[in-house]
């Protein structure tokens, strides 16, 4: 019995035995196919991860080439869009050369032309003479002036020529109240029949000597306050002379005081002097008001004809050959552009400034149409010499634009504005300039109509480039 039970546990832990080694053999099989399944796995992993890391490199290229690809799209398109820019540029400049052509040139139809006068010709030579300029100053014509002065006192009743009146000799210039004067006239009659008296007891003198019905004494005596009287009466004739009473008025005056008429009396006994012009000319000056006590030799008025006046040129040394008297010389003033004066040295000074060393030299110009004014800054041009053959224009044909002198061109485009630079005008009226061509086609009338025109067209053109800025 103890021998089947121990049979039976030998049994059983045999077969426990062998279970546990095929367990173990299962669990190494398992193992080792697990192994084989990780190896295979890592095998599967390791190609997939090749696999992988092709795919990523290929893709890698493939988006390395498509990186290069949208680079190079990328620079074709900013290269692109550069030549757009460029070209935008080129069409900018393009544009804004059609605008500068556009602007430079003013379209105007047949029918405004005509209505403007619009009138052509072409530059043409012309001989220049060559000038010595000069600057100065117009003054009064002292051969031509007159001071006038009171000659005697009185107070300003009436003002009757002010500044800028042109008169004539005896126009009144004003009126005094002058009490001196009426005695002065009273003495004059008084002295005229104290002179008629003497001079008739002078004559029965002569008779009655003669006749040795008096002594010489009482001749002489006579004859003495004849000469007295004579003396004053004349002397006071003398002075209402000089106060403008003329002889013929004072010989009328004489002649009713004889024949016992008060009327001329009565108006030559009057308080009030009219002082009147001695020449013809123009009132430059006035130096009264009226209620004003005026005194003796006081200058009141100043008179000029300035229909003639004087020119005073400063000279320079160098130019003193140019120089002699009577040489006609061309006045102008920046007041009348184009506008020539002619004068004529009429005195050259011995004497040179020593500081600017310049002679004053003096011009006679003839300002018929009192244009030029006394103190007016002048400029004086004398020939120098003569240069065949230089370009001029008439005077009408040059115009300036923004302080720029310059002629509009007729071309197939239009009119345009072309700056010149003027060397000097004749007395004909053409001006010599240098920058233009003898075939060129140059507007020289209307040429006012034509500048508003372009100023106009300007000012539009600069506000357009101003809004696109």
């Amino acid at each position: 019995m103890k021998y089947k039970i121990l049979i039976l546990i030998t049994v059983v832990l045999f077969l426990i035995v062998c279970g546990k080694k095929d367990h173990v053999n299962h669990k190494d099989a398992d193992i080792d196919h697990n192994h084989e399944h990780v190896a295979e796995n890592l095998n599967n992993t390791r190609h997939e991860h090749q696999h992988e890391l092709e795919e990523k490199t290929d893709d890698a290229g493939h988006s390395h080439e498509h990186e290069k690809e949208a680079d190079a799209a990328e620079h074709d398109h900013e290269h692109e869009e550069a030549s757009d820019a460029v070209t935008g540029q080129n069409h900018d400049h393009e544009a804004e050369s059609e605008d500068k052509a556009e602007h430079d040139h003013l379209h105007i139809s047949e029918e405004m032309m005509r209505e403007w006068g619009i009138g052509f010709g072409s530059p043409e030579k012309r001989d220049y003479v060559e000038k010595v300029l000069l600057t100065g100053t117009a003054k009064v014509n002292k051969n031509t002036t007159f001071l006038i002065n009171s000659l005697v006192p009185g107070v300003v009743t009436t003002v009757k020529s002010d500044i800028g009146d042109r008169v004539k000799k005896g126009t009144v210039l004003c009126v005094l109240n002058s009490p001196e004067l009426l005695e002065l006239k009273t003495s004059y009659i008084k002295a005229h029949q104290e002179f008629l008296q003497t001079m008739q007891n002078y004559g029965r003198a002569k008779h009655l000597f003669e006749s040795n019905a008096i002594e010489r004494k009482e001749l002489i005596s006579r004859e003495t306050k004849y000469r007295i009287n004579l003396a004053e009466y004349l002397s006071l004739e003398a002075k209402l002379h000089s106060l403008g009473f003329s002889r013929k008025l004072l010989k009328e005056l004489t002649g009713s005081l004889i024949s016992g008429e008060t009327g001329k009396l009565k108006e030559f006994l009057s308080p009030f002097y009219s002082i009147p012009a001695p020449g013809p000319g123009k009132v430059i000056s006035r130096n009264l008001t009226p209620g004003e006590m005026i005194e003796n030799n006081r200058t009141i008025f100043e008179i000029s004809d300035t229909k003639k006046l004087w020119a005073i040129l400063d000279v320079r040394e160098k130019d003193l050959q140019h120089i002699e008297k009577g040489k006609k010389v061309e006045i102008f003033s920046d007041v009348y552009p184009g506008k020539i004066f002619t004068g004529f040295v009429s005195a050259i000074p011995e004497k040179v400034d020593t500081e600017l060393r310049t002679i004053k030299v003096r011009v006679e110009v003839d300002n018929e149409k009192y244009l030029l004014k006394p103190e007016m800054y002048v400029k004086g041009a004398l020939q120098k010499n003569i240069k065949k053959d230089y370009i001029s224009v008439p005077g009408s044909a040059v115009v300036k634009m923004s302080g720029i002198n310059g002629v509009f061109l007729k071309d197939t485009d239009g009119f345009k504005f072309k700056p010149v630079q003027v060397m000097d005008r004749d007395s004909a009226g053409f001006v010599f300039v240098s920058g233009l061509k003898e075939d060129e086609i140059i507007v020289t009338k209307g040429t006012f109509y034509l500048k508003a025109e372009y100023e106009i067209k300007r000012g539009a053109t600069d506000a357009h480039a101003g809004h696109q800025h």
